[in-house]
């Protein structure tokens, strides 16, 4: 998972060096109630705030959850939500003054990260939030699922197309995806929107 998640985040590199992201940045983005400014810097957290995942002290009395139970275990939020208005906060703050310096910051998270991950052990437990324990390489199964959907995100936003991933990057994140649907939904409805297209009537989405 080491090096899906790095393809990932170097596959979404170009779009925070996109021209039309600084021409963009303070504009509405696809997401309701998020600038554009702070759906970038909620994608460069993605990468950037795993050295303080792996530097955070491990409870050694912590239940360990794989991602699939990470996601499914909080419900959908409402745009206005205390969460989603916090994650809109710290994302702007994470934005900083411009395109540019957010995407040289990018570039040396990407640099500093796999460094740091060179040699792990994937099963590895990691906090995440100061709150939730994983793997190494489930939290980076994470991490890599919040780009993928989230680089979506920003090219729509910017109207410039979305990254092509390589092909472990999407199959980990689409079975992912099918997986947390599944909990959070019941199989029937994820079936029937992959399956069949005349029943595909109900709520099927991870999110």
């Amino acid at each position: 998972m080491i090096a899906a998640f790095l393809s990932a985040a170097r596959s979404a590199a170009p779009l925070l060096h996109a021209p039309e992201l600084a021409e963009s940045w303070v504009k509405p983005s696809a997401l309701a109630e998020f600038r554009i400014s702070g759906l970038a810097g909620h994608l460069h957290g993605q990468v950037g705030n795993i050295p303080r995942y792996l530097d955070a002290p491990v409870p050694s009395d912590a239940p360990v959850m794989d991602a699939v139970h990470y996601y499914a275990r909080h419900p959908d939020l409402d745009v206005d939500s205390p969460i989603a208005s916090g994650i809109r906060e710290r994302s702007e703050q994470n934005a900083g003054a411009s395109a540019a310096e957010l995407a040289a910051r990018y570039d040396a998270a990407i640099v500093e990260v796999a460094a740091r991950l060179e040699g792990l052990d994937e099963d590895r437990p990691i906090l995440v939030f100061d709150r939730w324990m994983l793997p190494l390489g489930q939290c980076l199964l994470t991490r890599l699922l919040e780009i993928v959907v989230h680089a979506d995100d920003l090219a729509v936003s910017l109207d410039v197309p979305t990254p092509q991933f390589d092909d472990e990057v999407v199959d980990a994140a689409v079975t992912t995806l099918a997986r947390i649907a599944v909990r959070k939904r019941g199989a029937l409805p994820v079936l029937r929107a992959l399956s069949r297209r005349e029943r595909a009537d109900a709520l099927a989405t991870a999110f």
